[in-house]
């Protein structure tokens, strides 16, 4: 008679319903880059509820998502500052400056006489009346 193999139980598969210590760095090194919870936490296999049930009972992991959320703040204005210099404006384009007229170097082309010159060219067009005057 042979003896049955001892039994063994399942191999140890990780458990993807708790956090680790090594999810617990990656979340908070993605929350560093973007400064998003919900995907940071998605990008560990957690849940956003997860990871703030996780910040109320543990005080360093706290401590430390909040360095992480001013990282983020500070990646996202360099990067700003970074697109506007990118994209910077031909001073030659720009706009005026708010309460600067913005006066162009051509004459402006109108059929109007202008008050300052009598000699200017005069429409050629008579003015529109009215439906008013008209029917007077």
């Amino acid at each position: 008679m042979t003896t049955p193999p001892p039994h063994h139980p399942h191999p140890a598969t990780p458990d993807h319903t708790r956090w680790t210590g090594a999810k617990a760095a990656a979340f908070l090194k993605a929350l560093a880059t973007h400064g998003k919870i919900a995907a940071a936490a998605r990008k560990v296999g957690m849940s956003r509820q997860a990871a703030y049930r996780l910040r109320a009972r543990a005080p360093k992991f706290a401590e430390m998502w909040d360095w992480a959320m001013r990282e983020a703040k500070v990646r996202r204005v360099e990067a700003r500052v970074l697109a506007a210099e990118r994209r910077a404006i031909h001073p030659l384009l720009a706009r005026a400056p708010d309460g600067a007229a913005s006066r162009s170097p051509f004459p402006r082309h109108t059929n109007a006489p202008q008050a300052d010159n009598p000699a200017a060219p005069r429409s050629h067009f008579r003015p529109q009346k009215s439906h008013r005057q008209r029917q007077a």
